[in-house]
């Protein structure tokens, strides 16, 4: 028999000191995207079932209802809002948001099944310093909560977009794209009988790494006005984002995207040693009856972040007795304690404080360290 206490797979308690970290974490990031312009929006939970989606988290509901569920992912939730309530307003339209998401699934690099998302999206503007704004927001505000030796990939579905157009089989394209998404690069050219395709894709496959050592192969993927302006724009970006020493650009053409909404440029954040994506974004297209424009966004993972930070999850947690004056408690908080406070008297207040993971413990109205 299942007992009353347990939880289901992929979701758990946070009752340790991580939820208080994720709360400041989420706080600084949304903070740093404010003063930058971002208006904070707040979406529900739930929403109408999008058939579209194998990942949805279904709610039971009555007959003759519409199926409802859980949000899985909050960047839907902003194209709607963008497409509807806020579909007067002038563009470049600048939007933040954090929230729960549940998964009906996890995956290996992500096994949780609910987290906290947290992002950004410029809707509206076609312009690649759009790109660069969000980019350079999300490298500046994972660098802020201690996210060190961050590796930033670029990826984009033009280029294989291209390539399968050029085959024109919806057969063969299927036999590739499995091939393709376990990087084998062999046997896709052994489907294929034309030259020209199959250096096209040697060429895709040939950008991957930093741009310095594949730059002469994305040159080659200059194919028509669409690709030019592509390669323009990812040699851009390379060139305006500013990272510190120990960060670095990777590029990866042969990337394919299993989110559907991303059709133009795609970056992801990776932290060395934590397994998953520490945040992740690029282009999209919202088509709204009549209406078609273009966004750009990112969204951070925060159970990732949490792995990935490098700060110390220690707080300046102080025991002190309840009736300690005012005045002392708020010079505490001001100085950055976390009060604890006790109701009955007691003769050892440091065994207090250890017995209460307090690191400090106010004596004589003196702080004293554990």
């Amino acid at each position: 028999m299942r007992s009353e206490f347990l939880i289901p797979p992929g979701f758990k308690d946070h009752v340790s000191f991580d939820a208080y970290v994720e709360h400041e974490y989420k706080n600084n990031i949304i903070k740093f995207f404010r003063s930058n312009g971002f208006d904070l929006v707040k979406t529900p939970l739930i929403d109408f079932l999008d058939s579209s989606n194998h990942n949805n988290f279904l709610i039971a509901n009555k007959k003759n209802e519409e199926s409802l569920k859980i949000r899985n992912d909050i960047t839907p939730q902003i194209i709607r809002i963008a497409s509807s309530r806020l579909l007067n307003k002038s563009r470049p339209l600048k939007l933040c948001y954090y929230g729960e998401v549940v998964r009906k699934n996890g995956s290996m690099l992500r096994p949780e099944r609910q987290f906290l998302q947290v992002g950004a999206e410029t809707i509206g503007s076609s312009r690649i310093e759009a790109d660069i704004e969000v980019i350079n927001l999300a490298y500046q505000s994972l660098s802020k909560i201690g996210i060190k030796e961050i590796t930033l990939e670029f990826s984009s579905k033009i280029f294989l977009r291209k390539f399968f157009k050029k085959i024109n089989q919806s057969k063969l394209e299927k036999k590739l794209t499995e091939l393709i998404k376990i990087k084998d690069l062999n046997n896709c050219l052994k489907l294929l009988k034309n030259e020209k395709d199959k250096n096209l894709l040697i060429n895709i496959f040939k950008c991957t790494g930093e741009l310095k050592t594949i730059k002469k192969f994305l040159d080659k993927l200059k194919l028509d006005e669409e690709t030019e302006t592509e390669v323009k724009n990812l040699k851009k970006l390379v060139s305006k984002i500013e990272l510190s020493k120990l960060d670095r650009i990777n590029i990866d053409l042969s990337e394919l995207d299993e989110k559907n909404y991303h059709d133009g440029l795609k970056f992801t954040f990776f932290s060395k040693n934590v397994r998953g994506e520490v945040a992740s974004g690029g282009r999209y297209t919202i088509k709204n009856k009549n209406k078609t424009e273009t966004a750009t966004g990112f969204t951070c993972f925060m159970d990732t972040v949490l792995r990935a930070s490098s700060f110390e999850n220690i707080a300046k947690k102080i025991i002190l007795p309840f009736n300690t004056d005012k005045k002392i408690k708020n010079n505490l908080i001001k100085k950055g304690f976390v009060l604890f406070s006790i109701f009955q008297a007691t003769s050892d207040i440091k065994r207090d404080a250890k017995k209460f993971n307090c690191n400090y413990f106010l004596k004589n109205n003196l702080i004293k360290k554990i």
